[in-house]
């Protein structure tokens, strides 16, 4: 039909090539068009003047609809929308020990994910960059943020040169700003409240899939009372076994170690089980890092946080982080996320659901373009 009516072509031709062009910082926090999938991801704790605690979380998801097909419907996504964005806003208040999220779509909301400097932004909620300070606002029926991020670390830029293999022949470009000094306000009770604090920013893209032999990951962000930061990122399959298993530390004067499978063992002590999902999800860890004679003990500082998101639910929470490096003790806190672990609504039965619906269109073939 896109033979006689041009108009209904995609607008976006996605490459599958393995990224082959470095991540280059300040431009790649911009939007990129060339990739299938890409998420700009923010986590954090933030204290009052008070002392009164929180966790949050705010992400904007987007998706170029090219090859993909719609919802409910037997026509091409891109007929609806080229691009599909959902944002993620999470707020674990640990005074009152509740967590609360809310998502939204741009599906007839306002929107924009510019490629020439970072803005992203669907309706009244919003990131950007203001010089170097990272914007964010978003709010729901309870909480409220508006708040200014600054890197005090250059960001690391994860596996070779920002470009991470992902197992089952996936790779995609990875980098974090793992140390962000915050300020703002958070508002609770209709009151506004001044918080600082300390977040993490995430910020991949590619063609972000899961095949048959991937189930789902198990990611962690943990920053430590010494001023240094680990992420380890576990990737399994559908019986929970290992596929990859990576990570990076980032010391306290910004020297990025990479860390491969032989230098990381992560058990898990205990399970918390989700009445809504019916999903067990690990609630405890042990995480070790041979390299560094690190051994962390990492627990949620709630059980509760997960989010009852379709097509794909998750947990997403902040955790408290205690353990020894050598003969000195070691305290920190941190976010983990869990994907896949809900066999009802799981990662894999809607990567199948895509591969079965998929709308063939053009591609391209090298990669490293910079727009669409």
């Amino acid at each position: 039909m896109s033979f006689f009516f041009p108009f209904l072509r995609p607008r976006y031709a996605i490459s599958h090539a393995r990224p082959i062009q470095p991540v280059e910082l300040p431009q790649d926090d911009a939007a990129h068009y060339w990739a299938q999938s890409e998420w700009w991801y923010y986590t954090g704790r933030l204290a009052d003047q008070n002392g009164r605690a929180f966790g949050f979380e705010l992400t904007f998801f987007k998706r170029i609809t090219s090859e993909d097909s719609a919802l409910f419907l037997p026509i091409p996504a891109h007929w609806l929308r080229d691009v599909g964005m959902v944002s993620h806003f999470a707020v674990t208040d640990l005074q009152k020990m509740r967590f609360a999220y809310k998502t939204i779509h741009n599906l007839f909301r306002k929107w924009r994910a510019d490629r020439d400097a970072y803005h992203v932004a669907i309706d009244g909620w919003s990131a950007r960059k203001q010089n170097t300070s990272h914007l964010l606002s978003a709010h729901m029926k309870d909480y409220r943020i508006d708040l200014s991020l600054v890197p005090t670390k250059r960001p690391v830029l994860h596996g070779e040169n920002g470009i991470v293999d992902k197992g089952g022949g996936n790779a995609n470009c990875y980098y974090s700003y793992t140390h962000m000094d915050v300020r703002g306000n958070i508002t609770t009770d209709k009151k506004a409240n001044s918080v600082k604090g300390k977040a993490w920013m995430d910020h991949e893209y590619g063609t972000v899939s899961i095949g048959k032999r991937e189930k789902g990951w198990d990611w962690f962000g943990i920053r430590l009372d010494d001023d240094s930061e680990l992420m380890v990122n576990l990737i399994r399959n559908p019986r929970d076994e290992l596929i990859t298993l990576f990570g990076t530390y980032v010391d306290r004067d910004e020297n990025a170690v990479r860390l491969s499978e032989g230098d990381l063992e992560i058990d898990t002590k205990t399970f918390w089980y989700s009445n809504r999902t019916h999903a067990h999800y690990p609630a405890a860890w042990e995480i070790r890092v041979r390299p560094l004679d690190l051994i962390l003990d990492i627990r949620p500082l709630l059980e509760e946080q997960e989010l009852v998101t379709r097509p794909i639910p998750y947990w997403e929470g902040i955790v408290s982080v205690s353990g020894m490096r050598g003969v000195r003790p070691i305290t920190g806190h941190g976010y983990v996320e869990l994907v896949g672990y809900c066999n009802k609504m799981s990662f894999k039965k809607y990567s199948k659901w895509i591969s079965e619906n998929r709308n063939p269109g053009p591609t391209r073939k090298a990669a490293g373009t910079r727009s669409g």
